[in-house]
């Protein structure tokens, strides 16, 4: 494997480890709402711009460090097992990954109108903004296949060897058990529980890094000069 080839699982391994502590910053420095309102979600934003900010580059680089990563899990991959159902979850999650980060990019927007444009005026713009179809589904898109795929990846690189079964009901979790825990005992405790749930993406990083060890290297030439 050339020097390039192992940059890049380094690359990819070091970005998925740094996605418990992207999400836990993210969730951490989430702005807490009234209510679940349009208006209150704006007003959320507005309260504390420079906070909703940094939440927003914590997700956005969520996303970034997971769209980048993913493509290299494939190198794991030893054998035709579970590969094609990696593949499509590594496809899916990139893609999903995408389209989540890209609508970070309202959140800077929407932190500032209020203070601006003044709140009713906001929110108007905002349920005109969200009523485009077309947004629709770029949000749909982003939601379901960042959420779910990574599941599916899971089940893949279980299915190869890589990683154990647990990992793929873990994968789910991420943005499901942070905010019920976070809404049942308190924020703090949300954010630790949906960081901790990124512990696959984390293993899968370790996994990468692992497999730029020169001994593994070496077994892998020998493998491939083998066939």
């Amino acid at each position: 494997m050339t020097n390039t080839s192992q940059n890049l699982r380094r690359l990819a391994g070091a970005a998925l480890i740094s996605t418990p502590l992207l999400l836990l910053g993210a969730m951490l420095t989430s702005p807490p709402q009234d209510g679940d309102s349009d208006a209150a979600y704006l007003a959320s934003l507005a309260k504390d711009e420079s906070l909703s900010i940094l939440s927003a580059n914590f997700f956005h680089y969520y996303w970034v460090a997971i769209a980048i990563a993913v493509p290299a899990v494939l190198t794991l991959l030893r054998g035709d097992r579970g590969r094609t159902l990696t593949t499509v979850g590594v496809a899916a999650t990139a893609f999903g990954a995408i389209q989540m980060s890209g609508m970070l990019f309202s959140d800077w927007v929407f932190a500032a109108m209020p203070n601006i444009a003044g709140l009713d005026q906001s929110v108007a713009v905002f349920e005109q903004i969200n009523g485009d179809p077309s947004l629709n589904i770029w949000l749909r898109t982003g939601t379901i296949l960042g959420l779910l795929m990574p599941a599916v990846l899971m089940a893949g690189l279980a299915r190869n060897g890589v990683i154990g079964w647990w990992a793929t009901p873990v994968a789910l979790l991420p943005m499901i058990a942070g905010p019920m825990v976070g809404a049942m005992v308190a924020p703090a405790a949300g954010s630790i529980v949906g960081a901790l749930c990124c512990a696959p993406l984390a293993l899968i990083g370790v996994r990468l890094l692992r497999r730029t060890a020169p001994q593994v290297t070496a077994a892998e030439e020998s493998l491939a000069l083998s066939h």
